[in-house]
């Protein structure tokens, strides 16, 4: 939906909209707010139209001796005026940016669920696909396999059956020669019986020989035919009970035989009704696809509908947002949270940092009710006194600190001897006037250089040889040894040590051509424990592992802090980047802003605030700290038509 439907609509058209809308609501007017200030709610502040003028009455002269008075007044009312402006312009300027955060969380939902509908119809083909593919291989194969076997039973059944066959007929050979054989004995019995019924009747001894001897020849052709015949007979006994044996088998073997066939014929009906079964299942789902396919088609074209009618939507909505206030991005208030713990990273503590330091340590306070912490990566053996002596200086709350030498250095116990000169015969002292300083020479060879921190702690020992400095031991407050400087006799530092309070080495640097060259650190036993190739790597190193330990911190930097950009490439939702020339200097703002993906920062102004959204590239949630032009007229008094404001933004860029 369009806020303004022509192009004539300018900024000062809608905040008089929103004017009228805001005067129409039943909210109390503020009683402190000066009436001057409340009445023009259904007019725009920053112009004045032709005949308005005309229509006002004449002002009344006003005497020159309250002139002063009343054109201080004038400035008051009209600073009011322009603060009640600029606040009617965020408000409009974030209910349209709430509108078209509205419809891109909208078009997120739409595009979404085109995305899943896309997905679902990508899915609905590929089954299709499937299934159409689908052929019942392993079905068929079965199939193949039981016909194959069908084909073998019934061979096997074909010979079984002649085999049976013929069997069979041998049987009855053999029973048929079985009863010729029992036939041919019966006969051979009867021939036997009859010849010995003739000798048995004759009575003569004479004749029976007589009839002995004429049918001698008979006689012992009947036994021997009588052998014979019963020989034979157990011959086909047995070959008649082989061949049923041989029978009785083959018929088993048939009767399996068709009983395999049998079951082949149901295995086969039952994978055939499974084929059709397969096939029917196939249409039944193919048809649901297509119905699914049909409907998601349906929902598709719906979803792309909605779709670009919201991204007109949201076209027409950025189209009102630049054509009013000449930026794409919204500009949020950032606010601090006391849940969360707050630190500022600082390299060093210097005094051209002093300024903004105070600043944002004075914004911390007035937002927390819980101090702030300092990050610091420099070296500085006094950091504890010199942020205590600055707090005081400017009325804040010491923060906390914590620095990376400092936190390297701790150990437990603390073991390490104060550092004493001893005395010797041979030396000669030559103290300063305030005792603060000390020369030690042998004979009139200068040995040393002693400062000291007061009357028992030294502070620092520069040792000499043939008149160069060759090494520094610098001490702690307590006298102890922290770090150690050797220096070549052309005076080039060459090694720089770091210890423990207890007296071990903990970090080495090495240097060429007065450049680190490589940074080592040792464990309490004096293992090389790891090695950095520059100060950058162990700032980063100990800087990532301290925020792992604090999971709530976020940190303010310098966006211009190598250390605090390596950081926001994991980091970068808990970094708080502070820029502080963004009205005089945004083309670096806009840069870092393209090469890092922040989106909360602080700015010094409510100026550098307001220039912001003319330089970024995404929506930023931002707060001023008012470091200075606390009390300049808000950008209402010192607007330009759009067209010189683009013209001004391109110059400065």
């Amino acid at each position: 939906m369009r806020l303004f439907k022509s192009k004539d609509k300018t900024e000062q058209s809608a905040l008089t909209t929103l004017l009228s809308v805001n005067k129409q609501e039943p909210d109390q007017p503020d009683p402190a707010q000066p009436e001057s200030a409340a009445a023009p709610a259904s007019a725009a502040p920053e112009t004045v139209t032709a005949a308005a003028t005309a229509a006002a009455p004449a002002p009344a002269p006003t005497p020159a001796a309250d002139l002063p008075a009343a054109i201080d007044r004038l400035k008051g009312q009209l600073k009011g005026l322009a603060t009640q402006y600029q606040g009617l312009r965020q408000e409009l300027q974030t209910k349209m940016f709430a509108q078209r955060d509205v419809i891109k969380q909208t078009l997120r939902e739409v595009s979404a669920r085109e995305k899943r509908i896309t997905v679902q119809l990508a899915d609905i083909a590929q089954q299709q696909k499937d299934l159409q593919a689908q052929d019942d291989a392993a079905l068929h194969s079965q199939l193949t396999d039981l016909a194959q076997a069908k084909a073998a039973l019934q061979k096997q059944i074909t010979n079984l059956e002649q085999q049976v066959t013929t069997l069979q007929k041998s049987v009855d050979d053999n029973d048929q020669a079985i009863k010729d054989n029992a036939a041919a004995q019966q006969k051979n019995r009867a021939d036997n019986a009859k010849l010995a019924a003739e000798i048995k009747g004759e009575a003569d001894l004479v004749a029976v020989v007589q009839i002995i001897e004429k049918n001698k020849d008979e006689v012992f052709a009947l036994h021997t035919q009588a052998e014979t015949l019963t020989k034979e007979a157990a011959q086909l006994q047995e070959k008649g009970a082989r061949l049923q044996d041989e029978l009785a088998n083959t018929q088993d073997g048939l009767t399996a035989a068709n009983r395999k066939s049998t079951e082949n014929d149901q295995q086969t009906r039952q994978i055939e009704q499974k084929l059709d079964q397969a096939k029917r299942d196939r249409h039944a789902q193919l048809n649901t696809l297509q119905t699914q396919e049909k409907a998601a088609k349906q929902q598709h074209q719906t979803i792309v509908a909605q779709f670009e009618a919201r991204q007109r939507d949201l076209a027409a909505i950025q189209d009102d947002i630049q054509h009013i206030f000449n930026t794409d991005h919204l500009i949020r208030l950032f606010q601090l949270h006391d849940n969360h713990q707050y630190g500022v990273l600082a390299s060093d503590f210097g005094a051209a940092q002093e300024q903004d330091m105070v600043a944002i340590f004075q914004y911390l306070e007035a937002h927390l009710k819980h101090p702030a912490i300092l990050i610091s990566y420099g070296y500085d053996p006094d950091l504890a006194d010199h942020i205590q002596t600055w707090a005081a200086k400017h009325d804040l709350h010491t923060p906390t600190v914590y620095n990376l030498f400092t936190e390297l250095q701790k150990s437990a116990p603390n073991t390490a001897q104060q550092m004493t000169i001893p005395d010797n015969d041979h030396w000669r002292s030559v103290w300063s006037d305030d005792r603060r300083t000390r020369d030690i020479y042998d004979h009139d060879q200068h040995l040393m250089h002693v400062t000291y921190r007061d009357a028992d702690h030294i502070n620092q020992i520069d040792y000499y040889s043939e008149e160069h400095l060759s090494k520094r031991s610098e001490f702690n407050e307590h006298g102890q040894l922290s770090r150690t400087t050797t220096f070549a006799k052309d005076g080039t530092m060459q090694q720089v040590d770091y210890y423990r309070i207890e007296g071990t080495l903990v970090l080495s640097f090495h240097y060429v051509d007065e450049k680190v060259d490589n940074i080592q650190m040792f464990d309490t036993n004096g293992l090389l424990y790891t090695v950095f190739n520059s100060t950058h790597d162990l700032a980063y190193w100990w800087l990532a592992a301290f925020w792992k330990q604090h999971p709530e911190l976020f940190v303010i930097g310098d966006p211009s802090d190598p250390i605090f950009t390596r950081l926001a490439a994991d980091y970068a939702d808990q970094e708080l980047p502070y820029f502080s020339q963004i009205t005089t200097k945004p083309a670096p703002v806009k840069k870092a802003l393209q090469d890092t993906p922040w989106t909360q920062l602080l700015v010094a102004t409510m100026a550098d605030q307001q220039a912001l959204g003319k330089i970024t590239n995404r929506d930023l949630s931002v707060d001023y700290i008012a470091t200075g032009a606390a009390d300049t007229l808000p950008e209402a008094l010192t607007l330009a038509a759009p067209a010189q404001t683009k013209a001004a933004a391109q110059a400065n860029e």
